[in-house]
């Protein structure tokens, strides 16, 4: 069982460094831009078909955030509850559902969309919350 819950933490964790490492990527640095100048200014002054509210650059970075922000959430609920309440990790279909499903929607969307450093991330931590649950689960 302790076993189990220290995979659980730890992939909890590298949850919350993927969410605050690109929220700090997002706010501090140019990482998400266009690497055309022309291209983003095009960005930064087009709106989507479905609203002229915003543009497709703050679209983005809003994306951008509320996806981080679901990172940090997910690794801090499952910390929190691997600290804290442990037996609801085994004893819930609801919570143990969600430690394989969120997982690993997270990792084949990275394997579809995004590049090789989140997903070895989230391959690791996927890992670990699968692993983490078979032996709580035992």
């Amino acid at each position: 069982m302790e076993v189990g819950l220290g995979l659980i933490i730890s992939a909890s964790v590298i949850y919350l460094l993927l969410g605050s490492i690109h929220i700090g990527l997002i706010l501090l640095t140019n990482s998400f831009e266009p690497r055309s100048s022309e291209l983003l200014a095009l960005n930064k002054s087009t709106s989507p078909i479905i609203t002229d509210q915003t543009t497709l650059w703050a679209g983005g970075v809003g994306f951008h955030l509320s996806h981080s922000f679901g990172l940090l959430i997910f690794g801090a609920f499952f910390l929190a509850i691997a600290l804290e309440s442990p037996a609801l990790i085994s004893t819930s279909l609801f919570f143990s559902s969600a430690l394989i499903i969120a997982p690993v929607a997270y990792l084949l969307l990275s394997i579809k969309y995004w590049f090789i450093t989140p997903t070895i991330g989230l391959a690791l931590s996927c890992i670990g919350y699968i692993a983490g649950l078979v032996l709580v689960s035992a």
